[in-house]
């Protein structure tokens, strides 16, 4: 029995001759997501709140739990069926695999369950530094990329004991929250301003406030 996947379709790539990640099929997140920001989320709300999909949504996450604990006790290993070891393997990343996708939106629907828009904890300053990095997901992406690069080098080059790790990682934290900000800044300045520095609002005598 075999699962059904997305088609390999790649470019190539130096010097292994494929894609470790194929941009074509993970763009598939960003655009669901760019999707559910204009107004899909809206539409697609009576079923994310149904307690049939919260309930699935948790039990699928429960068996991911399950499987993966298999691959670090083999033991877990013998109470899977061989049906359903040939359904889920090979699990492709490059190409995200319809699993993968699965488990991202398992875990959308349990945020959107247990953090409401109303929560008032997400007015507290705490949780601002992660909040500015959420309005500013792709910049932070892409920023989290070289930053990741940029520790492993630094990583491989030294010790690469527990106390450099830990001081690259409150580095990198500190690095996109301060990078957010500084795009939250200037997104809200040319909200207010236009873009040659002149408040956008005139008044009516047609000069500008």
């Amino acid at each position: 029995m075999s699962r059904p996947g997305i088609s390999n379709g790649t470019f190539t790539a130096y010097p292994q001759g494929y894609w470790v990640i194929n941009p074509l099929h993970w763009q598939l997140l960003f655009v669901f997501g760019a999707w559910c920001a204009l107004g899909g989320a809206q539409k697609l709300s009576p079923v994310l709140k149904s307690p049939i999909t919260i309930v699935l949504a948790i039990a699928y996450l429960v068996f991911a739990f399950l499987i993966v604990r298999s691959w670090y006790y083999p033991t877990l290993s013998e109470f899977k069926p061989g049906w359903l070891h040939d359904f889920l393997y090979p699990i492709d990343k490059t190409n995200l695999d319809p699993l993968r996708f699965i488990h991202f939106a398992a875990y959308a629907v349990l945020a959107a369950w247990l953090v409401p828009k109303t929560w008032s904890a997400l007015h507290s300053p705490w949780l601002k530094p992660a909040i500015l990095c959420g309005q500013h997901s792709l910049e932070i992406f892409c920023l989290g990329v070289f930053l990741s690069s940029a520790a492993h080098f630094i990583i491989t080059e030294t010790s690469g004991g527990w106390p450099t790790q830990i001081t690259i990682s409150l580095a990198g934290v500190a690095i996109m929250v301060a990078v957010a900000a500084w795009l939250d800044f200037f997104k809200n300045f040319n909200r207010k301003y236009g873009f040659d520095g002149r408040v956008a609002d005139a008044d009516i005598a047609g000069g500008y406030a």
